[in-house]
């Protein structure tokens, strides 16, 4: 976007707080006609720039910000829409959050086997090095990538999950939920990136289930 020399503040504004929230100045000007008094407008263009500028980074997996401040607003058809290209263009973060997606019915349908086809997708995209690690700090990377295996990881506790909800392929879920204890080695798995709230999936959520499914195959009719 060509800006004027110096910037008009509005530009500013559009650029920096509204376009990395994907909000529109239409929806923003709403936001503020409804709001009695100035002082009011003026602490909500403030806060609103402090959201922004908090995570205003480069962001490594672009449309992930984006993505999950719609997501976690309740404004799960945006949510949906974004990931989607970004998941059929082959970015693990987006093909998790398609299958958590299809799974619960947010902004789309409910859809067991599209769920169950984005967490595969996920896990087969593991890799070796600190970014698929989710280090950044001296790590290089492709963009979209970024911290992939622990969206694997969160994929394969999903998809274990779903098996065992189920109550079919009990005996992928035991190998996939194995598979996840050791890997991990004790520690709990960070759901990067963009929530109010440090997101873990711990080691106790994966035991749990881990007993859970052995006893539903121990139940089971020979």
């Amino acid at each position: 976007m060509r800006m004027h020399n110096p910037p008009h503040p509005g530009e500013i504004i559009k650029r920096l707080c509204l376009e990395p929230l994907g909000v529109s100045v239409s929806e923003a000007a709403q936001s503020l006609r409804l709001m009695k008094g100035k002082v009011n407008k003026l602490f909500w263009i403030f806060g609103f720039c402090l959201i922004a500028s908090s995570c205003a980074g480069p962001n490594p997996n672009p449309g992930e910000r984006t993505t999950d401040m719609f997501w976690t607003s309740g404004k799960f058809e945006r949510a949906f829409e974004r990931a989607t290209p970004h998941a059929e263009a082959g970015e693990p973060w987006a093909q998790l959050r398609l299958g958590i997606f299809y799974e619960n019915g947010w902004g789309t349908s409910v859809d067991v086997k599209k769920a169950e086809y984005w967490y595969k997708k996920v896990i087969d995209q593991k890799s070796t090095g600190d970014w698929a690690e989710g280090q950044m700090i001296g790590a290089v990377g492709k963009p979209g990538y970024f911290n992939q295996n622990s969206d694997a990881r969160i994929a394969q506790f999903n998809l274990a999950q779903l098996y065992y909800k189920s109550g079919n392929n009990l005996d992928e879920a035991h190998r996939l939920i194995s598979n996840l204890i050791e890997e991990t080695n004790g520690k709990a798995v960070f759901f990067c990136c963009e929530f109010a709230d440090s997101r873990y999936f711990t080691q106790k959520q994966f035991t749990e289930l881990k007993d859970n499914i052995e006893k539903g195959l121990k139940d089971k009719p020979k």
